[in-house]
């Protein structure tokens, strides 16, 4: 496959010199100015949409009718009433309707619902203290300098922090006002510490719990590498957590949760649920028309094969940034319950793969593979008519391929000068 990608792209790039030598020379020699010129491009583009939405809103619903902040919205609305009446209540999906609707009486129904663990409320109460608007811009700035405070220990390399951070899957991530950047910084630094700060790791690894389905891989890295300080630290940080929330909400919370979340599982079943923004292989086959049973049997071979991947990176390997690379890549497709809002957990993975091309060698149309994904989110979500083309599915896992790629190239050729650097 890697040999097929290969002569395609010298195919390409054959054409282009022979048929338009002008845009073969930009794209070869001027990699950089071409790069930031689209950055700034695209960034002023989808800035100025952002913008326009909130400006032209009318109390906080957009002209094309959705919500200012998106899920964020949920997370306000959680805040606004966990201390109000009983927390259990939040996970009544009447009675959270009916509690978003006094905020937005015009509309008749909002497709959100509270399905998360009682932790996640420990983590939105303080949105309760400001209005919608600034607390959603507060959320949006704290979560992208996380990320962006864990990219910079990575790899102290400014101009790839600036593409990282302006990328179209950070923007999903803000237009969305989901969990994506701040579990991103989890999920990296979970992997990125594992051995060498394994406290710090364990405690990111143990406040994922609040999304459970995203820490399905962390235990098998962390045992495959031995990694067990960090194992433990994530239990005891995950069980102190939970009792945190029961102590804080009551252990009815925890009841209400699991029934929404049977709730919820038979929501995913049905026609209406939007498989056009999952991007596992779950949603990519019915997205394909794939009926649900043929779906989960396909998603659970998936994630056994991405557990397997996952196991033999962190068993072989020894270098933190191929390890990171293999679990951070990995972690979206290993769940059936991953939407586009969580693309920014692939930002890390492809940030460290163009650290390691730049300090070794660039593989085979490698750099414009990194280019074609920063630009892709932008299609994202895609149309949701089934059958039709999975772009949630396509996207995240041409993002695995690409730094599967890199970590099989890599992986004999440990102790490469300057790859340790920047941990």
């Amino acid at each position: 496959m890697i040999s097929n990608a290969t002569a395609t792209y010298d195919r390409t790039t054959a054409f282009l010199a022979r048929r338009y030598p002008l845009i073969a020379h930009l794209l070869t020699h001027r990699q950089r100015e071409i790069i930031f010129a689209a950055a700034g491009l695209f960034v002023a583009i989808y800035v100025s949409q952002f913008l326009t939405f909130i400006v032209t809103a009318n109390d906080l619903m957009s002209a094309q009718g959705s919500v200012i902040g998106g899920d964020f919205f949920a997370f306000w609305t959680a805040a606004q009433n966990t201390f109000v009446a009983s927390p259990t209540l939040l996970y009544d999906a009447d009675h959270f309707q009916e509690q978003m609707l006094k905020r937005l009486p015009e509309r008749e129904t909002i497709l959100l619902y509270w399905q998360y663990p009682p932790t996640m409320m420990l983590l939105t109460a303080p949105a309760a203290a400001l209005p919608y608007l600034p607390a959603y811009f507060a959320w949006l700035v704290s979560n992208t300098a996380l990320l962006g405070a864990v990219l910079h220990r990575l790899w102290r390399n400014k101009t790839a922090l600036i593409l990282a951070l302006t990328s179209l899957a950070a923007f999903q991530g803000w237009i969305t006002g989901q969990t994506g950047l701040f579990t991103a910084a989890l999920i990296t630094t979970a992997a990125a510490c594992a051995d060498r700060r394994p406290v710090i790791a364990g405690i990111a690894a143990g406040i994922l719990t609040f999304k459970p389905q995203l820490g399905l891989l962390i235990p098998i890295a962390f045992l495959a590498a031995g990694c067990w300080r960090a194992f433990a630290v994530a239990a005891l940080t995950s069980f102190v957590f939970a009792l945190a929330s029961v102590a804080a909400f009551g252990v009815d919370t925890w009841l209400a949760f699991f029934e929404a979340i049977r709730a919820h599982s038979d929501r995913m079943q049905s026609t209406v649920f939007p498989y056009h923004k999952i991007i596992s292989l779950y949603g990519g086959l019915k997205m394909l028309g794939a009926p649900n049973l043929l779906a989960l049997c396909g998603q659970g071979l998936s994630t056994i094969a991405l557990a397997g991947f996952v196991f033999h990176v962190w068993r072989r390997s020894s270098e933190w940034d191929l390890r990171t690379i293999a679990l951070c890549a990995a972690i979206p497709l290993a769940t059936p319950y991953a939407l586009y809002y969580e693309l920014p957990i692939l930002i890390a993975p492809l940030f460290l793969v163009a650290r390691r091309a730049t300090l070794s060698t660039w593989l085979t149309g490698e750099k414009f593979a990194l280019m074609a994904l920063w630009l892709a989110p932008i299609a994202l979500p895609g149309t949701d008519t089934i059958p039709g083309i999975p772009l949630s599915f396509l996207v995240a896992a041409s993002a695995f391929f690409i730094c599967a790629r890199r970590v099989q190239s890599d992986l004999g050729s440990e102790g490469s000068p300057g790859l340790h650097r920047g941990a």
